[in-house]
C-alpha cells in the first residue's frame, strides 16, 4: 500500500510489559526483521496506552493510512484488541484505518 501510494512505510510499535518474555522477544525480533525486509522504518513508541502512543504518532507524521495487524486472538485478548482500536479511533487525527486479521484454526 505504501509503494501504491508512493508513501513512507512506517511500522509501529508500542514498548509493553508483555514484550518482556523470552517468547514475545523473539516473536517481535522477528517481527521486525519481516518488517525492515519490506523496506519499513521501524519505530519503537515508548510505552504507555498503545491507542493513544500511535494515534500521537500519526498526527505528529501527518499518516493518513493506518494498517493494525493482530494474531489469532481469542476470549479477553481479542476483546482488549477491539478495545485498542475503539480508543485509536476516538484519539486519532482523520486517518483511513484498515485491520489485518488472521483468525483462530
Amino acid at each position: 500500500m505504501a509503494h501504491a501510494l508512493d508513501a513512507e512505510f512506517f511500522v509501529v510499535y508500542v514498548d509493553v510489559a508483555s514484550d518482556e518474555s523470552n517468547q514475545n522477544r523473539q516473536t517481535l525480533a522477528e517481527n521486525i526483521r519481516f518488517a525492515e525486509n519490506l523496506g519499513a522504518t521501524v519505530v519503537r513508541l515508548q510505552r504507555g496506552p498503545v491507542a493513544e502512543r500511535v494515534a500521537e504518532f500519526a498526527r505528529e507524521k501527518h499518516i493518513t493510512q493506518i494498517i493494525f495487524g493482530r494474531s489469532a486472538a481469542e476470549g479477553w485478548r481479542k476483546y482488549l484488541y477491539l478495545t485498542v482500536i475503539q480508543k485509536f479511533l476516538r484519539d486519532a487525527p482523520a486517518v483511513d484505518v484498515h485491520i489485518v486479521t488472521q483468525e483462530a484454526r
